[in-house]
């Protein structure tokens, strides 16, 4: 066989030759990797559902339902696809709570407090809410971004599955955790079409009520004191205006214990005062201006009924 003369300043094309690393085989060796990741995903995913199933499922004080979860490696991410919370979790056992989607995913570093950012979304009807919870070993915290929520979400929380409050809250907020226990943070809830919808409240009926403006404003002062900014019911000329401020001193061993303490205005315009002829057994006889002043004294779990004076 005649072989290729090489000049003594050419280099042999044979050396640029693979000859272990052929396509053939690199298409082999990237068709058993890709069936090897597969299988292993599929594996853990597998496993991570018939875990959290267990364990969410047969929670005897807060039972949790789902679909499937579905993981995300390249973009690290965990999917609850069709959560259900039953009514269990708020005493409500023939209701449930129905979520299309909740997705926890990794956001990024945090330096402070050192440790790691997550996103978690959460979609039922028409709420979204969307947090950014900081999971660190020295304290934990949470940011509440853009959230809207549908007062919808409320009604399985209650016996008649009907939420006592119609309308859409915007809420922006941040909360700090030290060992469990809510240590700092503030919240502001607003609304622009707030309403009090057809209702039956111990034995009185009540017609809708057009409201349109919801404000609340809180933050902490120090652990052991919230300072309630501003609480902004109905506006000039609404059936009802009510503004409110105060104090909650806080009980870091029983949240809903810690004590609640408001004052402030409440105007009824004679619409109200007409219509609603039953809430004059709850208004001083010696005022009949419809502008009261209103007190609201007790633990947050019963605060009990407001002193109207």
């Amino acid at each position: 066989m005649k072989k290729k003369r090489i000049q003594y300043n050419e280099l042999n094309e044979e050396i640029y030759t693979p000859k272990y690393w052929t396509k053939a085989r690199l298409i082999v060796i990237g068709f058993i990797l890709l069936f090897l990741g597969f299988m292993v995903n599929f594996s853990l995913e597998e496993r991570v559902n018939k875990f959290l199933q267990t364990k969410l499922g047969q929670n005897p004080s807060c039972p949790i339902q789902f679909e499937k979860v579905e993981l995300s490696y390249l973009m690290p991410k965990v999917v609850m696809r069709k959560p259900v919370i039953l009514g269990a979790c708020f005493g409500q056992y023939n209701n449930r709570l129905e979520f299309q989607d909740i997705k926890v995913a990794f956001h990024s570093p945090s330096f402070y407090p050192v440790g790691l950012r997550l996103h978690v979304e959460a979609r039922s009807g028409k709420s979204y809410i969307n947090l950014y919870p900081v999971l660190s070993v020295f304290t934990q915290n949470v940011k509440i971004e853009k959230t809207r929520v549908d007062t919808q979400l409320f009604a399985p929380m209650t016996e008649a599955n009907l939420s006592p409050i119609a309308g859409t809250l915007s809420i922006e907020g941040f909360f700090e955790f030290k060992s469990g226990t809510l240590h700092d943070g503030e919240v502001d809830i607003v609304s622009r079409n707030f309403s009090l919808p057809s209702q039956n409240i111990k034995g009185f009926e009540l017609t809708q009520i057009n409201l349109e403006t919801l404000n609340i404003s809180a933050k902490f002062d120090d652990p052991s004191n919230i300072s309630i900014e501003r609480i902004q019911i109905g506006k000039n000329n609404a059936p009802v205006e009510l503004n409110l401020k105060g104090k909650i001193r806080v009980n870091e061993a029983d949240f809903m214990g810690s004590i609640l303490n408001l004052s402030g205005n409440m105007k009824l315009t004679n619409y109200i005062l007409t219509n609603f002829a039953f809430l004059k057994l709850f208004l001083p006889e010696s005022n009949t201006s419809g502008n009261y002043q209103l007190k609201v004294n007790g633990p947050l779990r019963n605060p009990g009924a407001p002193q109207i004076l």
